[in-house]
């Protein structure tokens, strides 16, 4: 199949998808998982995939809602970009829905943290559910979205949040570290066999996260670094500082270091345990889902 064919296939499969999930509020697919926390919401006009995609993540950790998050997911696959305005392909905007009416706003706050979050979503919800359905009649767009990752990987092992852009956030690598991890998971349940590419990808991005974002001397991880130079974590500074630290322990970056794991969890708890009900809703669920992790990771 040539390159316009292929184009103007998937063209049509965004065509049927819009069909099948609707864009009015009513039944607005992420409006209604972000309805389920709206308590929670000051805006309920703007729908942020990722923050969406965390939503659904707990839902599915908690066995709830699961058709729901079906739905979003399809809603996702519908709005992949075939190309956005940098001439990328399976990225996703964020959205506004304002008097019943769906409208993009043409822009993302990052690539890979997108992609990574979705694929671990999706991988949490297949295994949850068993659909492979919704794997299989959408593989092409899972790969889409999993090679942006791979695109976005520098030659550092790192990746990069946005096109043109030389930063490299802790929480990014990490989601993109477990998208990696879920997409190869993913071509197991879906029987496509193993990746080296990949593989290597995945190794890679875990062992530059290692090397050069984690600071031996502090016991603990740079929030960032841009254009080589690493930003500083600051305990007493929640966000991004503090809160980045608990993406390396959700996302098993460090499963063969359980003692630099516990010691940082230790460190987190003791400065914020008692504020976890402050945090806004989507850092409190990756706190509760880290909490989770850490219970079963203790002997």
């Amino acid at each position: 199949m040539n390159m316009r064919s292929k184009l103007e296939l998937t063209l049509l499969s965004s065509v049927l998808l819009l069909l099948l999930v609707g864009t009015s509020s009513a039944e607005h697919p992420a409006r209604s998982l972000m309805t389920l926390y709206a308590s929670d919401l000051d805006n309920m006009t703007a729908v942020n995939p990722y923050t969406v995609s965390i939503f659904a993540l707990n839902e599915v950790e908690n066995n709830r809602h699961l058709d729901e998050v079906r739905l979003y997911i399809l809603w996702y696959f519908s709005r992949l970009n075939y190309p956005d305005n940098t001439g990328l392909t399976g990225t996703i905007y964020d959205y506004v829905i304002d008097n019943d009416n769906e409208r993009s706003t043409n822009q993302y706050d990052s690539v890979d943290g997108y992609a990574g979050m979705f694929l671990h979503l999706l991988h949490r919800y297949v295994r949850r559910t068993g659909n492979l359905e919704i794997l299989l009649n959408h593989w092409d767009r899972v790969e889409d979205i999993a090679y942006l990752i791979a695109y976005f990987q520098d030659t550092d092992g790192l990746t990069r949040a946005l096109p043109g852009r030389g930063e490299k956030y802790l929480m990014d690598n990490c989601e993109s570290y477990g998208g990696m991890s879920a997409y190869i998971a993913l071509r197991k349940l879906a029987g496509k066999g193993r990746s080296a590419y990949y593989g290597q990808v995945r190794h890679s991005l875990r062992k530059a996260i290692l090397i050069h974002l984690y600071n031996p001397d502090r016991r603990m991880f740079f929030w960032a670094m841009v254009n080589r130079t690493a930003s500083r974590t600051n305990w007493n500074q929640f966000y991004p500082d503090a809160y980045a630290q608990l993406f390396p322990l959700y996302f098993h970056v460090l499963k063969d270091n359980p003692g630099l794991q516990h010691h940082i969890w230790h460190e987190f708890i003791q400065r914020y345990k008692q504020q976890v009900s402050t945090f806004p809703i989507e850092q409190r669920i990756i706190y509760e889902l880290t909490r989770k992790t850490m219970e079963d990771l203790s002997p």
